[in-house]
């Protein structure tokens, strides 16, 4: 599949994957960022698009009918208003799609946290990395970190079973699964930076976000794995600067 097929197909249903997107998703991090943003706008559009209609909508609108010659002709105030509705809608939806780049196809991401972002990745990949074990080297894990000015000081403690890029909101990141010490752990590295360590549980998931210098290091696990104790022994891995 070439690029201009890949987008036109993400562009006209952003939650399809089927084997062939899935293929371009994993062996091109242009596609895999492309997908994520064309995800992420999708999902601010029909939220700014899901505005409730008042209860009494109805008897507002038979209210302002005048019952006189103009009884067909809806009062000015709540024309008004409606009209005002409407452009408040169009408003938000025209700051949204104006957040692409057409040039470059690039679209700025939602102001989302690092957790909803980690997580939503981690529920969007899961059916397609479950299976795979790439069986990832140290050289590997050090060559993707290259961009992020960091290194391993030391071999890695876990089997790795996938390694790539992938698009992380407006960044990129280190996108690693490994085997904790319960089940599958997902890492992700980030130059998005964060103030201080912070837990989360979401999705049926639990979570640590771990700060290492102006970087960001994340950890998605299921409940009940030790997301902080294999965090903290990461991170201490962790290195400033390449090899």
């Amino acid at each position: 599949m070439d690029e201009l097929e890949f987008r036109r197909r993400i562009m006209s249903d952003p939650k399809q994957r089927d084997a062939d997107l899935l293929d371009a998703i994993k062996t091109n991090d242009a596609n895999s960022k492309f997908a994520d943003d064309i995800f992420d706008l999708d999902a601010q559009i029909s939220k700014a698009m899901n505005v409730d209609v008042p209860e009494d909508l109805v008897d507002r609108i038979l209210f302002n009918q005048s019952s006189s010659m103009e009884s067909n002709v809806i009062k000015p105030d709540f024309v008004k208003r409606s009209m005002a509705m409407a452009a408040s809608v169009a408003f938000v939806v025209g700051l949204l799609v104006g957040q692409v780049n057409w040039g470059n196809v690039v679209v700025t991401p939602a102001q989302a946290s690092l957790a909803d972002t980690a997580i939503q990745h981690v529920l969007e990949e899961q059916p397609f990395i479950d299976n795979l074990d790439e069986q990832v080297s140290v050289a590997q894990i050090n060559a993707k970190m290259s961009p992020f000015e960091h290194h391993l000081g030391h071999n890695f403690p876990y089997h790795v079973y996938y390694l790539n890029h992938c698009g992380f909101g407006n960044s990129n990141a280190l996108h690693m699964v490994f085997q904790g010490e319960k089940g599958k752990v997902t890492l992700f590295l980030t130059n998005k930076t964060s103030q201080k360590v912070e837990d989360f549980t979401q999705q049926g998931m639990s979570g640590v976000i771990e700060p290492i210098g102006n970087t960001s290091l994340i950890l998605v696990g299921d409940k009940g794995e030790d997301v902080a104790k294999i965090s903290e022994k990461i991170a201490n891995l962790i290195k400033p600067g390449n090899i």
